[in-house]
Parts: C-alpha cells; structure tokens; sequence
C-alpha cells in the first residue's frame, strides 16, 4: 500500500495527504515534483509537531495517469511515513 493517500476531490483536483519525519528537505522535494509538471499548487498546508510533519498538498490539472504517478514519487520521498 502506498504511504500517500491521493484524494480526488474532482476531475482535475487531487489532494495528496502524508506524514513524514519532520527533516528540512521533505516538503521542498514533495512541491518540486508538482514543480517539474509546470504546476502550482493550489493549497499547501504543513504542520510539524513533535517530530513529525503532516502534510496535504491540492494540486489542479493532473491527468489521472499523472496524479497516480506523482503520488508513488511522494511516498518514495525519504522521510515520508504514512497517510493520514
């Protein structure tokens, strides 16, 4: 199972959800995958408590094909634990 949990809010709207060790490099390489699509994302929210780093990230105008393959990439990301 995947430790991303990639939420398809509608046709073209996927919020990717995970928790990772709260380590400086976990959410700019999460973003940079988004990035390299030649998108921005539509919200970005982040929490770090104790250690652990709560992340979901919205992302407009991704072909299932592609949402599918960034959220394997995510869980891939060293650090990245689980979804929540």
């Amino acid at each position: 199972m995947s430790s991303v949990l990639a939420l398809k809010r509608n046709s073209t709207t996927v919020r990717y959800c995970f928790e990772a060790d709260a380590e400086p490099g976990v959410l700019p390489r999460a973003l940079d995958l988004i990035a390299k699509r030649g998108l921005v994302p539509a919200r970005v929210f982040a929490l770090s408590e104790a250690g652990s780093l709560s992340v979901e990230i919205e992302v407009e105008g991704l072909s299932e094909d592609t949402a599918e393959h960034v959220g394997l990439c995510l869980s891939q990301i060293v650090g990245v634990r689980q979804t929540f």
